[in-house]
């Protein structure tokens, strides 16, 4: 199953390059100006877009998406999506074994007064964890 190294890779680097978003709370995210993504958030996309397209061609396997949901509006402080990619590395007792990425895309309204990075307007924020579920 090493074949979705990559995609790890890219959302694992999201993460650890996140920084603090508002100085008035914990979040974490990777900044980044909604209409200039840079290289990192456009490999985040493409992947994404990939396992997508593989849970189209294959609807009998288990999903790499899941648990997509958006929030907010354009006058709220901040909007945007969230979804789950699973990849699966391993089984173990009848278990697949892998890892879950929680990723969300995050809209933020530039006068949103405790943004610490006035000159990025989106955010990209990726928790990780360890996923295990019957094979």
């Amino acid at each position: 199953m090493g074949v979705f190294k990559e995609e790890a890779h890219t959302f694992e680097t999201i993460a650890k390059n996140s920084k603090r978003i508002f100085n008035d709370a914990a979040d974490l995210g990777y900044p980044y100006v909604d209409n200039k993504p840079d290289n990192n958030v456009k490999q985040l996309i493409e992947s994404i877009n990939g396992l997508k397209k593989l849970d189209k061609k294959f609807p009998d396997e288990k999903l790499f998406i899941r648990n997509r949901q958006s929030w907010g509006t354009r006058g709220t402080y901040t909007r945007g999506v969230s979804l789950d990619v699973i990849i699966f590395w391993e089984q173990n007792n009848g278990n697949d074994c892998g890892t879950k990425y929680h990723i969300s895309f995050n809209k933020l309204n530039p006068k949103h007064p405790s943004n610490l990075h006035k000159g990025n307007d989106s955010f990209i924020s990726v928790d990780i964890e360890r996923h295990i579920e019957p094979t």
